[in-house]
């Protein structure tokens, strides 16, 4: 993940906003967190930063490439939901009640602040990057109105085609225009023909495969650098220690050896590619997904204990039941002869019992092409085991 943050870098520094999108639980909304905490903290961001994902102290350190927009540097955090709109992130008309009446009083919302922010010339900040989390689960192109024209750099001051904000809800009076209050109880005004600062920088992150989310149209993403975020296997290996050379084909031979960790990691591995055959890769399933899978716990000396190996596959069934199964009953709705195959339904192991089979009426022989309802977490702990190991195959 550590390319992420020097693809993030590479955009501001051409003057581009990025765009992180992909899979739930591949580390989108976690990058942008550690990202947005390494920036608010100038002495460690002065050279720029450099993320180690298997370091969970302190994931940041200096790296070779520079943070070369203007600093200090302030950041914002937004989350865009269907209740948020134009008024919340650029302007906003709230009513004011004083001894002459009741009045709208302009209030500035995320970007036009930023805006605002350095054509403060009390302002300490050279420049302001947002963070906005899920992105498309707003109507995006409604939020930016407008104001998805100075997205591009080119529309800023010192950009090649400079345009003035177009704000007609404001009030002008010689040549200035009525007060705006901005967050922290400040005021500011803005002159007509006033063009948008160049240093206001955007990262955010869209969910791949949200069917609630509104789909960003084409105007808006073109106005980003898109970086993909995939399932990563390799922190998986990280996160349990696993040796990425050691991890074993599945065989004939061999399946019935397999430790959990290794079941998982080899399970969420032949998943994804199933599903980007059958889906897409957009689909895929986001490594987030397993890492609730138990390789340690604190012991009383406060040391880190490996877990049983039992223990193990307890929690790894616990996390298919709550976390993982959901997420293919998702994609899969609707295609209940493509989830069944997922999971070896009509080809279970040769011997033993295994935890999924198709449902059978009671009191009867009569057999339904649908899955019967199964928590692999409360089966015996062989089934668990010869399942998941199965699975993998």
């Amino acid at each position: 993940m550590a390319d992420k943050i020097d693809d993030i870098l590479s955009s501001w520094n051409a003057g581009r906003n990025a765009l992180l999108y992909g899979p739930p639980a591949t580390g989108k909304t976690r990058l942008i967190s550690e990202l947005f905490d390494a920036l608010n903290n100038p002495p460690e961001s002065q050279k720029g930063i450099l993320l180690d994902i298997a370091d969970a102290e302190t994931p940041f350190s200096r790296p070779e490439q520079e943070i070369t927009i203007p600093q200090p540097i302030k950041v914002v955090w937004t989350t865009f939901h269907q209740s948020y709109g134009y008024e919340d992130f650029v302007l906003g008309l709230r009513p004011e009640i004083s001894a002459e009446g009741t009045r709208l009083q302009p209030w500035a919302g995320v970007f036009l602040d930023a805006a605002l922010e350095l054509a403060d010339p009390e302002s300490q900040y050279k420049s302001v990057v947002i963070f906005i989390d899920e992105i498309n689960r707003g109507n995006a192109a409604r939020i930016f109105g407008e104001f998805m024209t100075f997205l591009d750099f080119d529309y800023r001051d010192g950009g090649s085609v400079p345009l003035p904000l177009p704000l007609r809800q404001l009030t002008y009076v010689d040549g200035q225009s009525e007060e705006i209050r901005r967050p922290g109880g400040k005021v500011a005004t803005i002159p007509e023909g006033f063009t948008f600062p160049k240093h206001v920088y955007i990262v955010s992150t869209m969910n791949s495969v949200d069917r609630a989310a509104v789909p960003i149209d084409s105007a808006l993403a073109r106005r980003f650098d898109r970086i993909e975020m995939r399932p990563e296997l390799d922190v998986l290996a990280d996160h349990w220690e696993l040796d990425r050379d050691a991890i074993p084909v599945p065989t004939e031979d061999n399946w019935e050896t397999l430790t959990p960790y290794e079941a998982a990691y080899l399970l969420l591995d032949r998943l994804n590619v199933a599903i980007a055959s059958d889906l897409g890769p957009e689909f895929e399933l986001g490594h987030g997904l397993l890492t609730p899978v138990l390789a340690s716990r604190t012991a009383a000396d406060e040391t880190a204990q490996p877990v049983e190996e039992k223990e193990a596959w307890r929690s790894l069934a616990k996390t298919w039941d709550d976390v993982l199964f959901p997420q293919l009953e998702d994609r899969y709705s609707g295609r209940p002869e493509q989830l069944m195959d997922l999971l070896h339904v009509d080809t279970a192991p040769p011997a033993g019992d295994y935890a999924w089979r198709l449902r059978t009426a009671k009191g009867g022989t009569v057999e339904a092409r649908t899955l019967a309802p199964v928590r692999v977490s409360e089966l015996d702990i062989d089934v668990v085991k010869r399942s998941f190991r199965w699975l993998t195959r």
